[in-house]
């Protein structure tokens, strides 16, 4: 929902179905930290999530795998991301907005032939 005298940004649908998302940041020697949580709503280019974690400031860029699961054989796609909100919730809890801006291919380049 969106807070009051804001203008809706939103290209596309949230899914507010739960999912989990990894989030670590991509300078871990500035602020060290593993999270996986459950999302609260996601779209295709950004995930909402609840962390008491207080590391996370707008600006902060991360990497995120989005969705992530510790099945074995699992492929996870870790993408960079970066907070673009901080909302501060009940309870020590904080509301997490992170835009999903590239994914991030590791190993091979695919090659045309």
């Amino acid at each position: 929902m969106p807070r009051l005298g804001t203008e809706e940004r939103r290209r596309k649908g949230r899914l507010r179905l739960p999912r989990v998302v990894r989030v670590r940041p991509s300078e871990p020697g500035l602020t060290d930290f593993d999270e996986i949580l459950p999302t609260k709503n996601a779209a295709q280019d950004s995930v909402y999530f609840v962390s008491k974690n207080k590391k996370y400031k707008e600006g902060l860029r991360v990497f995120i795998t989005f969705p992530y699961s510790d099945a074995p054989g699992s492929i996870n796609q870790e993408s960079l991301g970066k907070v673009v909100r901080v909302d501060e919730l009940d309870h020590a809890r904080r509301g997490i907005a992170v835009q999903i801006l590239m994914p991030l291919y590791l190993g091979a380049k695919e090659t045309l032939r």
